[in-house]
């Protein structure tokens, strides 16, 4: 990952951090993950090869983010509470207060050890070192880095996944199952290790289509079109022949790709 990215992305951590720390901790709602996420990026934006898309069709800088959060949770700094949305905790509050420069909170997030809040001199890690931190798996196609193996060393999801997605929606018939029918076998996901992508890919007749992505089998968790939580349904035309569902479960996304690729 290029350093302006690492920084970039350090940064937007941090503003994350910020962003949870002026809730009302009375307040028994928390903030959701995308108005957390918007506010980051919106603060430091997406740079060059940050904003290129990806196979899912999120932008490279924002899937990198979402995976990066997963370091604050690791170090006991925020709560994901599913749907009730993100907390920060009483270490992650400290954590603003030990470390407010950018450098400091990533030699934290690598494990550097501090002494008096501020990083030492000698514990001082390298940019790779920070890049492990910061994790960003997928090459600039969307791939792991040429010469990887990742049969050899996978070692599971870079963050939490559903047990199962589903496409449900008008097109469940014409695969030979029900129409809007989350537990319907024909219209699961299968998910991709290789990218932490959940898809599909059928034969379709020509037609307009719409669907929603529905996890572990049931209508209690789904997200509609712009990945909002119970949303609006997704619709698209198709000529007919094959197409691909693609699912990130990063930032709750479907992108379909009528040509199959």
């Amino acid at each position: 990952m290029p350093k302006k990215s690492i920084e970039n992305t350090a940064t937007r951590l941090k503003v994350i951090l910020e962003t949870l720390a002026v809730q009302d901790p009375s307040n028994p709602g928390r903030t959701g993950r995308a108005d957390v996420l918007r506010q980051a990026l919106e603060q430091v934006p997406l740079e060059g090869p940050e904003a290129d898309l990806l196979a899912s069709g999120v932008a490279r800088g924002e899937r990198t983010l979402v995976t990066a959060t997963t370091k604050l949770v690791k170090a006991g700094w925020i709560l994901k509470e599913g749907r009730a949305g993100w907390s920060i905790t009483a270490a992650g509050r400290a954590a603003l207060a030990d470390f407010p420069d950018v450098e400091q909170l990533q030699a934290a997030l690598a494990g550097t050890k501090a002494s008096g809040g501020a990083i030492t001199p000698a514990e001082t890690r390298s940019e790779a070192v920070l890049e492990e931190a910061l994790i960003d798996s997928e090459g600039p196609s969307g791939q792991p880095p040429h010469g990887s193996h990742p049969e050899d060393r996978y070692e599971g999801p870079s963050f939490p996944q559903p047990q199962a997605v589903a496409v449900a929606g008008t097109f469940g018939s014409a695969l030979g199952g029900e129409d809007w029918e989350p537990a319907d076998p024909a219209v699961q996901l299968t998910f991709d290790r290789s990218d932490e992508l959940w898809k599909l890919s059928v034969e379709l007749p020509a037609g307009d289509y719409e669907f929603k992505a529905a996890l572990n089998g049931s209508w209690e968790e789904n997200y509609g079109y712009g990945a909002h939580f119970d949303g609006a349904n997704y619709s698209f035309h198709h000529a007919g022949g094959p197409v691909t569902f693609l699912y990130d479960h990063a930032t709750h996304t479907v992108v379909t790709k009528p040509d199959g690729a």
